[in-house]
């Protein structure tokens, strides 16, 4: 079995996105995506990298050549594990992608209290039940067509949903200016019957330089449409990104 994992950073920091926001925890951002969302924040992780950054709280950095040995990532981890810490955070990219190594990075964590929370594209069914042992929480994004090009993945989000019955699942869509309101009732149409009693978090976008942000009004709009099919939904902007941290 693999038991290398390909990253492009480790470091501590606030959760910044959904139920969770405000929740220190360690963060191992592996490289690698499957998909090319349209607002990605993130693009820079979807290819390996020769080195990982590690970075601690004050920003001071160093570069770990890749590929980590999950050892050695476990090791770097627990390093900048503290007390208060509510857990580590998987994300990438798609960290499911090198789900077979990360059997050996949770193995290695195992028994040093630190919960386990995925963050994922939803979109790996097969590869979900490989990690689901170790795993405590998983915020799963759910991906409109108008964020993929067209292509309508609320199937394999089905399939994703279905054999995380039993963990703790947030789920999450980003809302741009080009979402639309048919696409999003759709969609939680089709999922809300496998996962109407999970939170549902809806982000409006961060805009970028010369980005269309999302006006309240439609917001709210977009808020009454989910909530005919998901009990719990929320609305919550990214909070790091507004603090200007990691």
């Amino acid at each position: 079995m693999e038991r290398f994992l390909y990253v492009h950073e480790i470091f501590p920091s606030f959760q910044g996105e959904g139920l969770l926001v405000g929740v220190p925890q360690v963060f191992i951002r592996l490289s690698g995506c499957n998909l090319r969302c349209s607002y990605c924040d993130t693009p820079e992780a979807w290819e390996r990298v020769q080195a990982c950054s590690v970075y601690g709280w004050r920003g001071e950095w160093e570069a770990v050549g890749n590929p980590l040995r999950a050892g050695m990532a476990a090791g770097i981890i627990s390093s900048l594990w503290e007390r208060g810490m509510h857990s580590v955070s998987l994300t990438g990219g798609e960290p499911l992608l090198q789900a077979e190594a990360l059997t050996h990075l949770l193995q290695a964590l195992e028994g040093k209290g630190m919960p386990i929370y995925l963050e994922t594209n939803g979109t790996l069914g097969e590869e979900l039940e490989l990690v689901l042992p170790w795993i405590d929480w998983i915020a799963m994004d759910i991906k409109l067509p108008s964020s993929q090009g067209g292509e309508d993945i609320s199937g394999r989000h089905g399939d994703f949903l279905a054999r995380a019955s039993g963990t703790k699942v947030i789920l999450k869509v980003v809302i741009t200016a080009g979402t639309g309101a048919e696409e999003l009732e759709r969609t939680c149409s089709i999922l809300g019957g496998l996962g109407g009693g999970m939170p549902l978090v809806l982000q409006p976008v961060t805009p970028r330089r010369g980005e269309e942000g999302v006006a309240a009004d439609r917001m709210a709009e977009l808020y009454r449409i989910a909530s005919g099919f998901f009990d719990d939904v929320r609305v919550i902007p990214q909070s790091h990104r507004a603090w200007g941290v990691r």
